[in-house]
């Protein structure tokens, strides 16, 4: 067909109009499916940042706007206010549940992978804890590690002769901590990364068999390297999970003994609802959200250059 004939077939006038808002409404319905979800996002994220950024710069008296400081939030927070304290809690809460979560649950999720009798009512039990909400964990470590009534103490007390007070501690406090926190936990990446050994065909564990590969070479070099995206996931929600911790901490210590279990998180509760100063409070939330962002854009650089590499 020549270039005039071509011509001649293009709709004109009425027509041409009518094809070409045909085509822009169709360019736009996929941005207009998106609009709830981006309306639930500027509600639930991007107006309590910037609620807390202007809160920062401002002193108030609970829910009143009071003078504003500038700066002078931030500077009382690090200078005088232990704040280097605060985010190294929870620097030290976040690194050391992550440490013992993640491979407990890659663990299970190995061991439950496998054909096993009652397997579907052990996944189901193992789950039960995630689902438990952070208050009725924290009750619960707090009865199990009582020094004078909890069942964990009087064993102890009875087999080693040794008095338990974990949370009364300020040495053990935050190891205590952070075990309730892992028993707690550990159902998220156990259900991610079981769900994603579940995707991997039979075919390349049978071509691995054949190959003369053993139970290290498939884990290394078939297993991690498909569920790497599905660690990396599971790596930023159990971070962000974990920063912002607040209803166990307040549970089983309050921040105490001495502070030794006071992280960010915990301030910031402590500030706006004791205090009643969300000003500081909204500070340290800003200082909470630039850390999930940190952590998140290097666990997604991270993935992408392994997947890169790959």
């Amino acid at each position: 067909m020549d270039a005039r004939a071509s011509d001649r077939l293009r709709p004109t006038g009425v027509a041409a109009e009518a094809v070409a808002w045909h085509r822009r409404r169709t360019n736009l319905a996929p941005y207009l499916f998106l609009v709830p979800a981006v309306a639930i996002l500027l509600i639930v994220s991007v107006y309590p940042l910037g609620f807390a950024v202007r809160r920062s710069f401002y002193a108030t008296r609970f829910t009143e706007l009071g003078a504003f400081v500038g700066l002078e939030n931030y500077r009382h927070f690090f200078s005088v206010d232990r704040g280097w304290e605060s985010i190294r809690h929870s620097l030290m809460f976040a690194a050391g549940s992550l440490a013992l979560t993640l491979p407990f649950g890659l663990v299970l999720a190995l061991a439950l992978n496998r054909p096993l009798p009652m397997r579907t009512a052990i996944r189901t039990v193992l789950i039960l804890p995630w689902i438990v909400s952070q208050a009725i964990a924290g009750l619960l470590w707090s009865w199990l590690l009582n020094p004078d009534y909890g069942p964990i103490s009087d064993l102890a007390e009875r087999l080693f002769d040794l008095r338990i007070a974990a949370f009364d501690n300020v040495g053990t406090a935050m190891a205590a901590t952070v075990l309730a926190n892992v028993w707690q936990s550990y159902g998220l990446p156990f259900v991610l990364l079981l769900a994603a050994l579940q995707t991997i065909p039979e075919e390349l564990y049978e071509a691995a068999a054949l190959d003369g590969a053993g139970r290290w070479a498939r884990l290394r070099f078939i297993i991690l390297p498909t569920l790497r995206p599905t660690l990396a996931v599971a790596l930023i929600m159990l971070t962000l999970h974990n920063l912002n911790m607040v209803t166990m901490i307040v549970v089983l210590t309050g921040g105490g003994p001495a502070g030794a279990t006071e992280t960010l998180s915990v301030r910031i509760f402590n500030e706006a609802f004791q205090f009643q100063n969300l000003g500081l409070a909204s500070m340290m939330g800003v200082i909470v959200a630039v850390l999930n962002l940190v952590f998140s854009i290097a666990y997604l650089r991270v993935l992408r250059q392994g997947t890169e590499a790959t």
